[in-house]
């Protein structure tokens, strides 16, 4: 190397050192802050960062101090300025769309590297960023809370202005509701706000929120529509956390899970074996801004139980039931001036619901709010008429508010109402004075008919209106001819209708009149009948005529029926005579009934027998002054003795009106008789004295007679005859007994086998229960008893069949007949090993009979032979006894050999 060579090397080296001890002194001095000035400024979603620098620097970062720690993070807004070209300021855009809205510092920090200190320098005053998005209304439930009280409960993303919240309104169905809030936003509930009800709403229920601001006054964005309108989850149902036991909901309910405080877990989880729904569990919380967790029931399946869990408490359950809400419609078909009529009901009481009248595109003509009644029930009405519906299809809908739970009835068809037609069923009608006649009319179209019945020229006038109430287009007017004097209180006196369901209407929405020339009962003869159409006076549409006969006597009747058997309305009547236990008789046992059946057109209005019932039928009949009388009296009274007269009045009586026959019944052994002292063949009230009292017995005999007094007799001019009519018959009394047929010995006599037949004869009343008993006697071992249950027939005979086939020849017992009025009967029996039987034959035409007693047994066989003129006969009796069998085959044998030649 030459020296200029290694002069150079010396220079390069000092020059590297020096480079590399200047190169140190620089970046000890970027240690100290190289911004200076440093500010913020917001636009939008950008902050503006500016700051002066020294000019020396390589790089800057400009950024927003979120965490306050007066320290850059790397997580924290920011952007970076690596190419400063010595600039002595610095102006950079920080994007902060991500931070929530407050206050916050900025700073710099100069030459960033990886070996060094940062440098920082921060903002002496602040920026305010405003948080661009609106807040969120997360949920609105109105329920019961845990202190009890009704509240809505609006749950918001975060702190809501406090002076903004009394614009909030509550609606239900439209109707604005009265409330109070009773808790903000403000601490320690931020974002949720309370509004305390007067009551716990159902039905459609929304809250307005126009108006109400978070604290940077910005209106919510979501959970309300464009009208500022929020939907409210109402919740019918609340377990709280200190609740236990089974809370029931109703399917279709939401119930309210709480325990008053924030962010509460909650765990709603199926019980034990149920069903499809086995294994359904759901974890969450009240949330944040809320202290009310809903459960909705509409997906869940009734009969299910769930258990819940709030907070660490898991004491209640839930039940979800079924709440069998139904709709039923009572005409399907009416008329656009008919009235729509049905009733809503379910299982709970008490509820909220909403009639819906839909057309059938469902929209809505009608609505009607109701509530059920205690029994779960709401009848409504719908006026076609007043709606002015058109001719179509409509549904009703009813909802019910608590659950939503919702039903339809099926289509209701409205077809334009007809002119209105009335007329008479037959145009012709027929019955007798004194009756109550029915007058049927027909109506189409209409409900309302005004009959009139006579005319002023025929001596009697009457107008009726009448209302079809069950729509079936009949109505049958009665109208008591008895009745025909009268001219007032005409309603249910004189007119009446035989359907409950129907009407008679008076006043100004109908006309009930009559004007009547006489003041005796209406005379037999024919009557105009007229209709029209509603109650306005237009002329006749239809006519027809009634014809009114004379009342009359047809026939008397004496009839017996067993003393327990019932006679106490028409059914019981009619039943005994279907099962013969009500039979004409004229000897009849002393204590059985004693029924005598009148037959005589023109007494149904007299005694007022159109409801089937007459128990004042002769409260009257034992005067002269009546129109009719019914007598009872002794036929053989005995030497120097007054006939005994029998008190009707007091016998009970059975009306078939509409067949003009009526039952009287009387209790022989209970009657009331009197002595006739001055045998005018009726009881005085003078000789009804208990001086005068005898008893009925037996043997009496009696002349029964029913009579119509003629007009001349009859004091109050109600006769129903011009001159007396009558039917007589008579009956007498006998001692009850029971008889037994008996053989020479006066005893009853079986065979030791089966089907053994006792037989007998009564004369108390056929229908009587009778008891047969055959009970052991004298030394007969074993013991034995046999019951049978008889009844006496039409003819007086019973008999029962007994098997006697282990007791043993030579058994004695006897036997019973117990039952009825009559005393107990009891005859001997013997089991013999034959009985003789008389068997008597009538053949030919010649009519020759032939009587042959002969020893039968179940162990031979015997054959009669009976020999006519014309014809032979044999009867063959076959049976089996142990040890008689062998010999008695071999007897037959040889005679049926001996009977073969014979007649060979």
């Amino acid at each position: 190397m030459t020296r200029n060579k290694q002069i150079r090397a010396v220079l390069l080296a000092a020059l590297m050192v020096f480079s590399v001890f200047a190169g140190s002194i620089a970046f000890t001095g970027s240690a100290a802050a190289d911004a200076s000035s440093v500010s913020g400024s917001v636009s939008g979603d950008t902050v503006t960062v500016s700051a002066t620098l020294a000019g020396n620097e390589d790089n800057a970062t400009a950024f927003v101090d979120v965490d306050g720690d007066n320290a850059f993070d790397a997580s924290e807004p920011h952007t970076n300025n690596t190419n400063l070209g010595g600039a002595t300021s610095l102006s950079e855009d920080v994007d902060v769309s991500g931070v929530s809205g407050g206050n916050y510092n900025v700073g710099v920090v100069t030459n960033i590297t990886n070996s060094s200190s940062e440098a920082t320098t921060m903002s002496s005053g602040t920026v305010t960023i405003d948080d661009s998005e609106a807040p969120e209304l997360e949920s609105a439930v109105h329920y019961t809370n845990a202190n009890g009280n009704d509240v809505l409960e609006l749950s918001f993303s975060e702190d809501m202005d406090d002076s903004t919240l009394s614009n909030i309104q509550v609606y239900q169905d439209d109707e604005e509701k009265t409330n109070t809030i009773v808790s903000s936003s403000s601490e320690p509930n931020p974002g949720q706000v309370v509004v305390q009800t007067n009551d716990l709403y159902t039905g459609d229920l929304v809250v307005n929120l126009e108006g109400v601001t978070d604290t940077s006054s910005t209106e919510i964005g979501d959970g309300i529509d464009d009208d500022n309108n929020a939907t409210v989850t109402v919740a019918t149902v609340t377990v709280t956390e200190s609740d236990s036991g089974t809370t029931d909901a109703y399917k279709g309910e939401v119930v309210a899970l709480t325990n008053g405080s924030l962010n509460t877990p909650v765990e709603v989880e199926s019980d034990d074996g149920q069903g499809d729904n086995e294994g359904y569990s759901f974890s969450g919380s009240t949330g944040k801004t809320s202290e009310v967790f809903t459960f909705d029931t509409q997906k869940r399946n009734a009969g299910e139980r769930y258990n819940i869990t709030i907070a660490s408490d898991s004491d209640s359950k839930v039940e979800v039931k079924d709440l069998n809400l139904s709709v039923a419609v009572d005409d399907l078909n009416v008329t656009n001036e008919d009235i729509i009529e049905g009733t809503a009901s379910a299982r709970a009481g008490n509820r909220d619901v909403d009639v819906n009248l839909l057309d059938d595109d469902g929209d809505e003509e009608d609505s009607i709010p109701a509530e059920l009644d205690g029994q779960g029930e709401y009848d409504f009405e719908f006026d076609t008429d007043s709606l002015d519906l058109d001719v179509g299809d409509y549904t009703i809908e009813v909802v019910d508010g608590p659950s939503g739970v919702t039903v339809e009835s099926d289509t209701i068809t409205v077809t334009k109402a007809g002119e209105g037609k009335t007329d008479f069923n037959d145009s012709v009608i027929d019955d007798h004075r004194g009756d109550v006649v029915a007058i049927p009319v027909t109506l189409e179209n209409t409900d309302i008919a005004t009959v009139s019945v006579g005319t002023p020229e025929q001596g009697y006038a009457a107008n009726v209106t009448v209302e079809d109430g069950n729509d079936d287009g009949t109505v049958t007017l009665l109208w008591d001819s008895s009745q025909s004097t009268v001219t007032n209180n005409v309603h249910n006196t004189v007119f009446d209708v035989e359907d409950g369901d129907d009407d008679i209407l008076t006043g100004s929405d109908g006309t009930t009149e009559v004007t009547v020339a006489t003041s005796e009962l209406i005379e037999e003869g024919t009557y105009d009948l007229e209709i029209r159409t509603g109650d306005a006076p237009t002329d006749a549409e239809n006519v027809a005529q009634l014809t009114l006969n004379e009342a009359g006597v047809n026939n008397v009747q004496t009839w017996t029926a067993p003393s327990s058997e019932s006679l106490s309305d028409l059914d019981e009547v009619n039943d005994a005579l279907d099962n013969a236990n009500l039979t004409k008789d004229q000897k009849i046992a002393f204590k059985d009934q004693v029924v005598v059946q009148i037959e005589a057109p023109g007494l149904e209005g007299t005694v007022g027998a159109q409801d089937d019932e007459t128990p004042q039928f002769f409260a009257k009949s034992n005067g002269f002054n009546d129109s009719y009388r019914l007598t009872i009296n002794q036929s053989n009274p005995g030497p120097n003795r007054d006939p005994k007269i029998l008190a009707v009045s007091n016998a009970s009586v059975v009306a078939d009106g509409d067949n003009d026959t009526y039952y009287v019944v009387i209790d022989s052994n209970e009657i009331e008789a009197y002595r006739d002292s001055d045998d005018n063949g009726v009881v005085d009230s003078g000789e009804m004295t208990s001086n005068n009292a005898v008893d009925v017995e037996d043997d009496d005999e009696y002349n029964v007679e029913f009579k119509m007094i003629e007009k001349k007799e009859v004091q109050n001019s109600l006769a129903l005859v011009e001159d007396n009519k009558s039917a007589v018959t008579s009956y007498s009394h006998v001692e009850a007994e029971h008889t037994f047929d008996v053989s020479d010995n006066d005893e009853v006599n079986v065979t030791n086998a089966a089907d053994q037949v006792i037989s007998g004869s009564s004369n108390v009343a056929p229908g009587t229960e009778l008891a047969l008993k055959a009970e052991s006697s004298g030394d007969t071992q074993p013991k034995f008893l046999k019951i049978a249950t008889v009844y006496v027939q039409e003819d007086g005979s019973f008999s029962a069949t007994f098997d006697f086939s282990e007791q043993s020849v030579g058994d004695e017992f006897e036997v019973t007949a117990d039952g009825g009025v009559a005393p107990d009967e009891t005859v001997d029996g013997n089991v013999l090993e034959t009985v003789e039987t008389e068997t008597t034959t009538e053949t030919g035409d010649n009519n020759t009979t032939t009587t042959e007693v002969t020893d039968t047994t179940d162990v031979t066989e015997t054959t009669t032979e009976t020999t006519t003129a014309t014809n032979e006969t044999t009867t063959t009796t076959e049976g089996d006894t142990p040890g008689f069998g062998v010999v008695v085959a071999l007897v037959a044998l040889v005679a049926a050999a001996l009977l073969a030649v014979r007649r060979d």
